[in-house]
Order: C-alpha cells, then structure tokens, then sequence
C-alpha cells in the first residue's frame, strides 16, 4: 500500500504539506492543493484513520442520524454525502432514530461513540427543535438539509414553492379543475411550501380552494391511500390528485387501481420527489425531480469547512402516464 512518503515524493512536496491537505486544513494554496490530490488519487493512497485521529485530534467522521419514512430519499441523500466524504478522506456513518422518548438517548450513544467531526440532519429531524437543540449541547457542526432557518446550525434552503405552481398549472392545462392535494408531513415545516404552490396554482387561474379537497399526509405509502379514499368518497370527487411525495401519491395509485378506475382518464395522479418507484409505477408517476444526491453532497462539504456558493436548487417537473395520455 502506498504511503505518505509515497505521496509526498509523486506530487514533489513535503509529508507536511500532504498532511495538511488530507485534513483539509486552510491556506494551502489551491495549485498545490491540487498537485497533492491527484498523487493520492494516482497512487491510490488511502490515509490510516486511527493514526490520522490521534494526530489530529479529529475523529474523521460525519454522522447522519435519520428518520424518513422514504427509503429513496434517504439513499439518494446517503449516495451524495458518501461519496462527498470518501473523495476528503472522511467515513459517513448513519444510523435510524425512533422518534420516541428515547430519541435523545440514541443520539447521546452516537455522538459520545463515535465523536463525529460534524452531524447532517433531513427532515423531519431538521425541523424538531427537541432534536436540534440536543445536537447544540455538544458543541458538533451541524448542517441542515431543508431546515427551518430559525434552529442551531447551518440549513440549505429549499424552495418548492415555484415548481408546486408549475405541477398544479400542468395539472390545469389537462382540464382539471377540481384537484385534490395530499399536504406534507407537518413536521417538514419547508415543504410547506408546496402546499403554498397548491394555493397559488388554483388562485393564478382562479379556482377556488375547497377545504373538503385537501387531506392530511405524513410522507408514507399507507397515509396517501388513506387521503385518496377520502378524496374518491366524496360526493364530487377530484379528477386530479397531487400529492406532496411520491410515497403518497403511490398510495394514491393504489386506491384508484383497486376502485378499476382508468388513470389518467378518470382519475390523474401526481407526486413529488422523483423517486425510483414513480418510474416503475402503471402508468408511471408524474412528479418533481429534485437533487437529493447533491444535497447530501452539499451538506457533507459544508461540514467538512468548504465555502460553498449554494445555486438555487434546480428542480424538474418529469410528465408521465399518470396525469397526460402523451407523457412517457
């Protein structure tokens, strides 16, 4: 195995200036920076970690706690970080949180265990101020993936309100006046803003907002299918359902299969989030692509030191079977 002597020798400089590139430390300049990078990706060098943490008093480290009924958020959030984190020479460890009252408990094993050198949180965890606050009292980095602005750490903000508009003037375009709308988890107090593009979609065209259309959701398969019956029993059903995840717009889907009802000509269906299911869906699922690998990229290089100037998020509205006869 290559050794940081190796390294040094490749890229022509001093074991001093490879160490402090591996630890990402500031003021080395970024030519040399770069020379040093790419003799350990030459070389294949990877650094001993238990001999860079007792040197560095770093633990090498970033920490992801979750807890998201979405298994593809959580991976493509996981890919992005991890990867972010294996190119610096760090490890992403992550690890399920119950939200119980032992929550802050599990949070203590983690945190006094491991000794990350930072903590990256999504919703609904971003968002609980219980959980926050707890992370404050170490004293750890913390970074945000959609969090509201006003709890410790660092949030990347996301703003779903626009592409919201954009789903419900597609919706309307098919002829759809009476939509139904699944709301997001009410702890994901930034994906709110989806709920804020609902209204603002029927207000541009003006229709009125109907409170009998508009069902409570929690992010999962199970509360999506519990809205649509809801919506399909009413005595004027929807013809459109948009629902604030594709989890539930699935459950969505479900219902309307097992009612026979013909989609998108009976009922269309919409969610949000792109997820691998929505693809593999019949018909698949119109939806809302969104860069949640990323993200989780961002919020790992943002713990790890690095300025970074956050574009707006570009999100993509993909047309499918489920709400266009034309769509794909």
């Amino acid at each position: 195995m290559p050794t940081i002597t190796d390294v040094a020798k490749h890229a022509g400089v001093s074991m001093k200036t490879v160490s402090r590139v591996l630890n990402r430390e500031a003021h080395v300049r970024p030519a040399l920076r770069a020379r040093v990078e790419e003799s350990v990706r030459a070389l294949g060098y990877r650094p001993n970690l238990a001999a860079r943490q007792l040197a560095g008093n770093r633990s090498f480290i970033i920490a992801y706690p979750f807890n998201n009924p979405s298994a593809a958020y959580i991976t493509d959030v996981l890919m992005g970080a991890a990867r972010a984190c294996g190119e610096r020479g760090y490890h992403l460890v992550s690890e399920p949180i119950d939200l119980d009252d032992q929550a802050t408990q599990v949070l203590d094993r983690l945190i006094t265990t491991l000794r990350p050198d930072g903590i990256m949180l999504t919703p609904p965890l971003c968002d609980m101020a219980l959980i926050v606050n707890h992370i404050a009292k170490f004293d750890i980095p913390l970074v945000r993936i959609a969090g509201r602005p006003d709890l410790f750490g660092e949030s990347i903000i996301i703003d779903d309100r626009e592409v919201s508009e954009q789903m419900m003037a597609h919706l309307i375009s098919e002829g759809h006046r009476r939509i139904g709308f699944i709301t997001p988890h009410p702890d994901h107090s930034l994906a709110q803003g989806r709920y804020q593009g609902y209204l603002q979609g029927l207000k541009t065209a003006g229709i009125a907002v109907e409170a009998e259309l508009i069902r409570p959701g929690l992010f999962d398969v199970e509360s999506g299918a519990d809205a649509a019956r809801a919506l399909l029993e009413l005595r004027e059903p929807p013809t459109a359902i948009f629902a604030a995840n594709d989890d539930m717009a699935l459950g969505a889907l479900q219902v309307a299969h097992s009612r026979n009802l013909n989609i998108p000509g009976d009922i269309a269906i919409a969610g949000f989030d792109d997820s691998p299911a929505s693809r593999l869906a019949w018909p698949a699922l119109t939806t809302v692509r969104q860069p949640m690998q990323l993200l989780g990229a961002s919020a790992a290089r943002l713990l790890l030191g690095e300025e970074l100037d956050l574009d707006p998020i570009q999100y993509e509205l993909i047309i499918r079977g489920s709400t266009s006869a034309s769509g794909y």
